[in-house]
């Protein structure tokens, strides 16, 4: 009995001390689930960032967007140090002897910055000289090899074979004694430094600028190899009767048994160690299939390079140069089988990525008419926008009844098309006069969720869950004012307007997205005072709760809806300019909707929708039933950032004037990918509700699984001495 009590006692002491370190509180994930690709662009000038024996770094200048970029790289390894955006265009460089960089304007002017810090200083004795272009007196290129001859031409001290898509040198610099560094570069991007030391490479390193200024991407989901196993067992379980389907199934069951206990050696130890272990790469990897963590990033460039890239990691899997300058939209197609490339040149190109891990190959090349803009639609169909009415175009048959609304609009028209009957008419159009579109956006059209708002006495605020509509904004060149107009897509009817006059600065970006019944738009403002706003619109079929006048059995009609929603609306302050805006994206839409919001500070952050409330008000204006509503809060113009929010952390993004930011679901309903491709490319995975549907790598299984046995043994040896204990009360026993 005594070994009993000590072999229970040791349990017990066994579960206390592992209790504790049943951990719910997990370690930041930050740049485990992150990545950035920071991108200098095509070299323009490289110089060394000092005249210094010991300077070990290189100043390259570049451009991003219509201006240059000033970035300092390690000249050992590669490794970029920092950048320094410019607001001019900057055409030529030179290094002064006292280390101050001397950068030539477009307009003939001249700036100076020091190489060092990179302050701008004031100087003006000088004399320019371009560093921009290096000497080649020593470099003879001829049959796709470099000579490098010595000081007095008399010798080759070197012969480099050259990559086969050699482009030009970039950087040379040779001494006395026959030592010398040497850059070029090539078609596809690539940048190769190599230095030479007693006619010995003593380093060597390869910067790849080749997905700089993204212009267009898609996404592919990694695919499943078990899926296709089981779906092709399930299809030879339809040609059997009852009886012979049960036994294939038990059969297979069986099988993948025997599988199991093969792969563990059919030990027992085995298997309970694979418990305790941490998973493997293989196991991570089919994790991450399984939750849709696995997604390619198909990326087109503004030089035609399509990349393919791991979402997880940015590594790339594979690239080609289709030497195409337009691309404008790349789309998955054929069960993300295929790419559809199109361009505003006409041409488009179809290629085969079934086996997404390989380089792909061209099936299709086509020449067609020259386009403004091409729509992805539903089902694979695919809207091609001319300047005829357009072209709608699909891999496999139309059908006869399908019907597409379509809207076209550049700066300065807005209308609207029709498909039916195979053809193409257009229905209505609107001429902007004298002012531009500045920013648009189609609503949203995945599913909702929810008809309406649950206020805090449970009653419910209907939703405007009208399908079919958009909002744009115009205003003038001059600036000062724009007008916000939500319009309806089949009709061209007038929804609803707002005009906002209070001194805008069209230099800032207009941004708008229009979610299931809001839209929010962003926009600065200088009167009375320089500041960012962000304004929010929401739709509802009645301002009065438990009113609703739609049917969810019934589909609206576009030409016969008469019901028009009625309107809250409500505006904020942000400390920070905000330069473009998308919203998150869920697999089912239930976790709660965030705007993610990209800032010229380089920092990309998210605020949740409910702050961004038009029904907020203030305290002392909220009754009792509005302060039980579920994340109502009281109003309060100013929305500071929190640093929970911030997805870059420590990282700052260059992303150009044209970057794209773009959200994709994943298969765990907590879990958003976003991503902001431009200049830099830069992936994180954003939890708008926290991770409810997951548990972290970290977590510590081995600890609640022995806690978990040691509770089963207590009760396993407890449960004898528990019911002797009851019978003995049964029968009067004392003890």
């Amino acid at each position: 009995m005594s070994k009993i009590w000590s072999f229970l006692l040791y349990t017990a002491l066994l579960t206390v001390i592992n209790l504790p370190h049943v951990w719910a509180i997990f370690d930041d994930q930050v740049n485990n689930i992150d990545w950035q690709k920071s991108n200098i662009g095509r070299y323009k000038c490289v110089f060394p960032a000092s005249n210094d024996s010991s300077n070990d770094h290189f100043l390259i200048l570049s451009m991003i967007g219509d201006d240059s970029l000033l970035s300092w790289v390690d000249k050992t390894s590669g490794e970029l140090v920092d950048r320094l955006p410019l607001n001019f265009h900057a055409t030529d460089a030179m290094l002064t002897e006292d280390n101050i960089v001397v950068l030539q304007t477009a307009d003939n002017a001249y700036k100076a910055f020091d190489s060092v810090d990179g302050f701008e200083v004031h100087k003006t004795n000088f004399v320019f000289e371009p560093n921009c272009i290096p000497d080649m007196s020593l470099i003879q290129v001829r049959d796709g090899k470099m000579k490098i001859l010595d000081e007095a031409k008399q010798f080759v001290i070197s012969i480099q074979e050259l990559p086969q898509a050699f482009n030009r040198v970039e950087y040379f610099n040779s001494s006395e004694d026959g030592n010398y560094e040497l850059m070029i570069s090539t078609n596809d991007g690539l940048y190769n430094f190599s230095k030479f030391e007693n006619h010995i490479l003593a380093e060597t390193w390869v910067r790849d600028e080749s997905l700089t200024n993204i212009i267009a991407s898609t996404f592919i989901s990694a695919k499943d190899p078990t899926i296709s196993k089981i779906y092709a067992e399930v299809s030879q379980e339809d040609s059997m009767t009852i009886l012979e389907a049960y036994k294939f199934r038990v059969n297979q069951t069986l099988l993948r048994l025997k599988e199991y206990l093969m792969a563990h050696k059919f030990s027992v130890g085995n298997i309970v160690k694979n418990l305790f272990e941490e998973d493997d790469e293989a196991t991570i990897l089919q994790k991450d299939v399984n939750f849709g963590l696995l997604k390619f990033l198909i990326v087109a460039t503004d030089r035609g390079t399509i990349a393919n890239l791991d979402i997880r990691t940015g590594k790339k899997i594979w690239s080609i140069e289709t030497g195409l300058t337009d691309i404008i939209t790349i789309q998955a197609v054929m069960m993300d089988t295929e790419i559809e490339v199109y361009c505003k040149s006409g041409t488009s190109l179809i290629l085969e990525v079934s086996a997404i891990q390989r380089e792909p190959f061209l099936l299709q090349r086509t020449q067609g008419p020259s386009l403004l803009k091409a729509e992805p639609l539903e089902n694979g169909y695919i809207y091609l926008e001319t300047d005829d009415p357009g072209i709608l175009m699909s891999r496999t048959d139309i059908p006869a009844d399908k019907e597409f609304y379509f809207l076209n609009h550049n700066k300065t028209y807005l209308g609207a098309s029709v498909f039916k009957n195979n053809s193409i008419e257009k229905t209505w159009g609107l001429q902007m006069g004298d002012e531009q579109i500045l920013s648009f956006a189609f609503r949203e059209q995945d599913l909702s969720v929810s008809l309406g708002n649950i206020l805090g006495d449970r009653s419910v605020l209907y939703k405007y869950l009208y399908p079919h509509l958009a909002a744009y904004v115009t205003g003038k060149d001059v600036g000062g004012a724009f007008t916000l107009r939500i319009v309806d897509t089949v009709t061209g009817e007038l929804v609803y307007s707002v005009a906002h006059d209070d001194g805008i600065d069209l230099r800032v970006p207009i941004n708008l997205v229009f979610g299931e019944n809001w839209v929010i738009y962003t926009y600065f403002s200088t009167k009375p005072v320089p500041e960012q706003k962000i304004g929010v619109i929401e739709l509802y079929e009645s301002l009065a709760p438990n009113e609703r006048y739609s049917t969810s059995a019934v589909e609206v009609d576009a030409f016969s809806n008469e019901l028009k929603p009625k309107v809250l609306q409500n505006a904020y302050l942000y400390p920070e300019v905000i330069k473009n805006m998308a919203l998150t994206k869920t697999k089912f839409g239930i976790t709660i909707r965030s705007v993610v919001l990209e800032l010229e500070n380089g920092q990309i952050t998210y605020l949740p929708k409910f702050i961004l409330s038009a029904r907020r008000v203030a305290e002392s204006q909220m009754s009792a039933s509005d302060k039980k509503e579920f994340m109502m809060s009281p109003y309060v113009s100013a929305i500071p950032i929190s640093d929970y929010t911030i997805l870059t952390h420590h990282r700052r993004i260059l992303s150009g004037p044209n970057s794209l930011l773009t959200s994709v679901a994943t298969n765990l309903e907590s879990t958003s990918l976003v991503c902001s491709l431009g200049h830099d490319l830069y992936c994180s995975r954003v939890y708008p509700s926290s991770q409810f549907d997951q548990l972290k790598p970290s977590f510590q299984k081995f600890q609640l699984l022995s806690t978990i046995a040691g509770l089963l043994l207590i009760c396993f040896f407890i449960r004898p001495i528990v019911d002797t204990k009851k019978l003995k009360t049964q029968w009067l026993v004392k003890h």
